[in-house]
């Protein structure tokens, strides 16, 4: 005896429908189909005494890009090490935080406050640079995985910012002014 069938709705049908407007209707079925990150951490009580996970993996750019100019002193050894911990990180993380980098606070912070702006206004302005099924860049969700693999439950606007020559018009907005 078999169970009952499920059928899955298509790349498009899943890519047409952001985040943002299944979260306002909850009764349209389809959250089985996506991951929340923080949905455990959500179901705890914030009084229970938890201890931390591991954290993400810091690497000093500074020391692999110029060991020479770094603010922390470093030889040869060094560089290798924090190699060692940069291959470390993409290969059992696949992620890592970059420190020594450069880029100054002021500069992110207001990319942050951009990034707020954009994602703060109404869905209609968001969709103007949404991207299809095929496409990296634009506004939406991720890639449609394979068949089966859920979803993660969020949206996001990817650009490609550099080299200049592959940067897409089409999918940069429009507003905030400020972006």
């Amino acid at each position: 005896m078999s169970g009952p069938s499920v059928c899955l709705p298509s790349a498009e049908e899943l890519l047409s429908k952001r985040v943002q407007e299944l979260g306002l209707d909850p009764k349209s079925g389809e959250h089985h189909l996506y991951i929340c990150r923080k949905a455990e951490a959500a179901d705890q009580d914030p009084e229970e005494n938890v201890s931390p996970g591991p954290t993400i993996p810091v690497i000093d750019l500074g020391i692999i890009i110029s060991p020479e100019n770094s603010t922390t002193p470093c030889n040869g050894h060094e560089r290798e090490e924090e190699l060692q911990k940069l291959r470390s990180a993409l290969s059992s993380w696949g992620c890592f935080q970059a420190i020594g980098h450069g880029i100054s606070g002021s500069f992110l912070d207001k990319l942050r406050q951009v990034a707020r702006e954009f994602f703060g206004q109404p869905m209609e302005e968001k969709k103007k640079v949404a991207k299809g099924v095929e496409e990296f860049e634009g506004y939406g969700g991720d890639p449609v995985p394979a068949q089966g693999q859920p979803l993660d439950w969020s949206d996001r606007l990817f650009l490609d910012v550099y080299p200049a020559h592959r940067r897409k018009p089409q999918y940069w907005p429009e507003t905030p002014a400020s972006f």
